[in-house]
């Protein structure tokens, strides 16, 4: 006979009676239950434990690189547009306006000297005992007033408009406000050379005024050289005003353009 003999049960057990079932685990699928046939689809995946987790192949949730600062204004490079001007072209962008602002003081001179007195004087072979005898004082104040609001005018203008004097243009650095590094308001650029302008005042009375009044010029020196020390590099006038002075070279974005 050919015929394959009837169905045994499993090793070792006694023909013709049921094998026991056994329950599974907790969390196990029963037997012949849970696994997917051949050619039949898998179950669902049961999603990974936990908030969040990202399946394979796809992007992780974006970080910040390490080291990477927070919320806040931007940082500058040393080199970079917006940074802090260098005491260096601050000082090249003074002499080149001074230079500018000094060619006024050149015909208000000439008009408030006496002319007569030098004449005098040098027909006789006697020097003058005082030097501002050679003046006409009333002349040279009247003069020298017209000089600084023309000075004060001559920043206040440019600085206003364009952040930048014929000097600063020159050098590539201009005048911004100090906490966003915006256009400075006219306001700001009032008091900025407001500030020049009182302190100038005062050396000039002085030295009219007080024997060796010159002496008082350190009250000016003193502003300019305030960049020497300071942390933002920011002179008295700017503090006063609220005002940086930063790089700006022609390529860069300019907070004073008009749309």
């Amino acid at each position: 006979d050919d015929r394959p003999p009837p169905y045994q049960g499993a090793y070792g057990a006694p023909p013709g009676r049921p094998q026991p079932v056994f329950a599974p685990p907790a969390g196990y699928p029963a037997p012949g239950t849970g696994q997917a046939g051949y050619g039949q689809a898998p179950h669902a995946q049961q999603a990974p434990y936990g908030p969040g987790q990202p399946g394979y192949g796809q992007a992780p949730y974006a970080q910040a690189p390490y080291g990477q600062g927070g919320y806040g204004p931007p940082s500058y490079g040393p080199g970079e547009p917006g940074a802090l001007a260098s005491r260096g072209l601050r000082f090249a962008a003074g002499l080149i306006d001074r230079f500018i602002v000094g060619i006024f003081n050149v015909p208000v001179a000439l008009f408030a000297i006496r002319w007569d007195r030098l004449r005098e004087a040098a027909d006789t072979g006697q020097s003058l005992e005082n030097p501002l005898d050679a003046y006409d004082i009333p002349r040279l104040v009247v003069g020298y007033a017209v000089v600084m609001l023309l000075s004060v005018a001559y920043y206040t203008v440019q600085h206003a408009l364009w952040g930048k004097t014929i000097g600063k243009r020159a050098v590539g650095i201009r005048v911004v406000r100090a906490d966003d590094h915006t256009a400075a308001s006219w306001g700001q650029v009032i008091a900025r050379q407001g500030f020049v302008f009182l302190a100038s005042a005062i050396t000039t009375a002085l030295t009219f005024l007080v024997p060796f009044g010159g002496l008082f010029g350190f009250i000016a020196m003193l502003d300019n050289a305030w960049i020497l020390w300071d942390r933002d590099r920011q002179a008295v006038h700017d503090m006063v005003a609220g005002t940086v002075v930063v790089r700006a070279p022609a390529w860069a974005p300019d907070p004073y353009a008009r749309t």
